[in-house]
């Protein structure tokens, strides 16, 4: 592929809104070469992020979360019988991602029918994107490919958070979102909105951080950026809006059923999103040193140019970190606000803008001859390898782990509870399902593959919520069918330390073991993931 022009060091590209600070002259160039500053070769970085994703993968395959195992069990399920649920013998919506599901059903295909494969596929992907446009952002502000690319990709893939939740959709919304600010960026309106179309598909709340990024990057930014903001919108409506209607009437739920079950509140030791990070560095203060590095580093990025942007800088640069900033902050308040619990995935968007600011940042001080930053945030990558191939190559779990068993625990106890549990009867799921399920391919059952016991908890969060939790939750389930909840055969139970049953063994949670049960507990409970 051959290059094209560029932008020399410390220029970039002026956009129509750009006015010149304190008498400084604006970037010049034909029509022509704005066009190709704006698309600058991408291939290589490209080809650079699917390596790493690659790397990553054949790393932490074995570790995948059970979470992960949840999107896996959708896709085989559509996959091999075109069926939209946790377990082949119940109706679900509690795929969050439905973007996800979509490209690991189509990695079976093309794997002849290797979910775990497909799910390597989608990684190499996302860091593919990932890669591609932070080189096409990094050319059109004018920046060194090579150092935004570097960090941004770097930091991602060697992020603690990020390495711990390989398999669910947190680095293809990642890369989604930093595709919004490419294209925002760039004026181009279609694009941003197909984009941020597809963000939202990945994960609903995806609308938050990538609304903050179009309105910022739009509007104030030239006369007719505001049509442009709301072209963008109207694109995104064009491509959610199929789906999400598709859902309301056939899947019983507008949104994914997942917002009200991981919407539940405090776990049992008052941990919550808001204070999650504070948990985090009691229960991995190592891992958790490396991310809140690169956070203050973003952060710090931010104000620089928020400050030369209220300034006058007139610099597109500035505009963009301090979008990428505060969509990342707005993500986090909105999740803090709501009182969801602290799984690990929620804070990936927020800290993969932060990356972006920060790479950004490092870029910046390197056109200035400063590369103390993008040293500092290469040595936390460097870290962050170190502290990941120290658990094993490939390793079980991975740094931060939180399940009760690991996937391959889970697994293997699937397998067994398969031959278990006769044909046509069922077992109620300890508090986690995704690899069990996998595992077993039996009817297997919680709030997450039974849309009857998912409505049994609606029922209960109508009766707590005021008018308007209320006429949200009613209209959200406008169509849902309110099927009485039928008892299992079996329960699965967890059960801590040794005995009989199928053993688990992880850190931070020691021995333990899974123990199945005749029914008479179940009734009309209602099993969630949690404890």
């Amino acid at each position: 592929m051959s290059a094209e022009p560029t932008t020399a060091p410390g220029r970039e590209l002026v956009d129509e809104a750009t006015v010149p600070a304190h008498g400084t002259t604006p970037a010049v160039g034909t029509a022509t070469s704005r066009w190709r500053t704006v698309w600058t070769p991408t291939a290589p970085a490209a080809a650079c992020g699917a390596l790493a994703g690659a790397v990553l993968f054949l790393l932490a395959h074995r570790g995948m979360p059970d979470d992960s195992y949840i999107t896996l069990d959708y896709a085989r399920n559509l996959a091999e019988h075109g069926h939209w649920g946790l377990t082949l013998f119940r109706d679900a919506n509690t795929a969050t991602s439905p973007l996800n599901v979509w490209l690991l059903a189509a990695g079976i295909l093309v794997t002849g029918g290797r979910p775990v494969v497909a799910a390597g596929l989608v990684l190499v992907l996302a860091t593919a994107l990932l890669g591609g446009w932070a080189a096409g952002l990094a050319g059109a502000l004018g920046r060194r490919r090579a150092v935004v690319v570097g960090l941004v990709v770097g930091l991602v893939v060697t992020s603690p958070l990020f390495a711990s939740v390989v398999g669910m959709e947190s680095f293809l919304g990642a890369a989604l979102l930093l595709g919004v600010a490419r294209y925002a960026a760039a004026r181009r309106a279609v694009a941003a909105g197909v984009v941020t179309g597809l963000a939202v598909l990945c994960r609903p709340d995806l609308a938050v951080p990538a609304v903050v990024l179009l309105a910022v990057l739009f509007v104030g930014a030239a006369p007719r950026a505001p049509r442009r903001m709301f072209l963008a919108w109207g694109t995104a409506a064009v491509v959610v809006l199929p789906w999400h209607l598709w859902s309301w009437f056939v899947l019983g739920g507008f949104v994914p059923d997942t917002l009200v079950i991981k919407t539940g509140g405090a776990f049992p030791n008052g941990e919550v999103f808001g204070n999650g990070p504070l948990f985090f560095a009691q229960r991995w203060p190592v891992a958790m040193v490396l991310i809140s590095a690169v956070v203050a580093a973003g952060l710090g990025a931010l104000v620089v140019a928020a400050v030369a942007w209220a300034r006058g800088s007139g610099r597109l640069a500035d505009r963009v970190v301090v979008a990428c900033g505060v969509a990342g902050l707005a993500h986090y308040a909105v999740y803090a606000a709501m009182g969801v619990s602290s799984y690990l995935w929620y804070y990936c968007p927020s800290l993969g803008l932060l990356t972006v600011c920060a790479a950004l940042g490092a870029a910046d001080l390197a056109v200035r001859r400063t590369g103390a930053l993008a040293a500092a945030l290469a040595v936390v990558a460097g870290a962050g390898i170190g502290l990941q191939t120290a658990l094993g190559v490939p390793w079980a779990q991975p740094a931060l782990f939180g399940n009760w068993a690991t996937s391959g625990q889970y697994l293997a106890a699937g397998e067994q509870l398969a031959r278990a549990v006769p044909p046509g009867q069922s077992v109620l799921a300890p508090g986690e399902i995704g690899a069990l399920a996998y595992g077993c391919r039996c009817d297997i059952v919680d709030g997450f593959s039974d849309h009857a016991r998912l409505m049994a908890l609606v029922a209960q969060r109508e009766a707590t919520s005021g008018p308007v939790g209320r006429f949200l939750l009613r209209l959200d389930t406008l169509h849902a069918d309110r099927a009485p909840v039928r008892p299992t055969d079996h329960v699965l139970r967890y059960v801590k330390g040794t005995g009989p049953g199928w053993p688990t063994d992880v850190p931070g949670r020691g021995p333990g073991r899974l123990v199945l049960d005749p029914s008479g507990a179940d009734a009309a409970a209602v099993s969630l993931n949690g404890e």
